[in-house]
């Protein structure tokens, strides 16, 4: 992975800030990992994630510290989690695979970040999951006759989105939870993407008002300010403070 500077951090983020969150994650991977966004895009969304929670990993430590709401009190809980163990390889990992269903054969491909652009205009999560689903089932036969995806039960449709969840584990991580007030236990998902893209804003704002305050006190160029390390910076600001 790159180590960036903080004339990256902020170009990353100049450009990431209109994105939608599909592009934005593409353009925080592309430049932490140097591969082209053609190339992420293909990726399954479990290793996009994956390389998310990597970069959360080298930017902000391994604590991951979260916010959530419970549903039964609406009591505000704060829970941390370790990056690492979010961070996981998955044995055998296969972006296409067959699956049988009762007397069908269905080809299924693991969604990846073109997946997730398709469904960017979806106002509902069951039109989102349909659609999905059918990019996401390559091909289905019953013995060597092609069956229209149109004509699937709806319980091959399920057990078809099952077995797409199951194959990729990494594409949704679920976190359990229970209430310190009321001991409601519930699970709620972790939006990595989210989650990095508030802590990246929030820092490529800190790194501006820096910039700010060192540009008035010193005259100083932005290039100069943004040159300087860390520890340098902070000695600055703390003598102008």
């Amino acid at each position: 992975m790159r180590a960036l500077s903080a004339v990256n951090l902020l170009e990353v983020w100049e450009r990431g800030v209109e994105q939608h969150s599909v592009d934005r994650a593409l353009t925080v991977l592309a430049a932490c990992f140097g591969q082209t966004r053609e190339e992420l895009a293909q990726a399954t969304v479990g290793e996009r994630d994956a390389g998310l929670l990597q970069v959360h990993e080298s930017l902000f430590g391994n604590e991951l510290q979260a916010f959530a709401e419970c549903p039964a009190c609406s009591e505000h809980l704060e829970y941390g989690l370790p990056v690492r163990s979010l961070i996981f390889e998955p044995s055998n990992l296969e972006r296409e695979f067959n699956a049988a269903i009762g007397d069908l054969t269905l080809r299924l491909r693991l969604p990846n970040s073109l997946d997730l652009a398709a469904l960017r205009d979806c106002a509902e999560i069951e039109s989102a999951g349909r659609i999905l689903l059918a990019r996401c089932i390559v091909e289905a036969r019953s013995g060597d006759t092609p069956v229209p995806l149109s004509s699937l039960s709806d319980v091959a449709v399920e057990e078809a989105e099952q077995r797409l969840a199951s194959a990729d584990a990494r594409a949704e991580i679920l976190i359990d939870l229970t209430c310190s007030a009321c001991h409601h236990s519930w699970r709620t998902i972790l939006d990595i993407e989210s989650f990095l893209w508030t802590k990246w804003s929030a820092l490529a704002r800190r790194l501006m008002r820096e910039v700010h305050t060192l540009a008035t006190a010193y005259h100083w160029r932005e290039a100069d300010i943004l040159a300087m390390s860390a520890r340098r910076r902070e000695f600055y600001l703390d003598m102008v403070m």
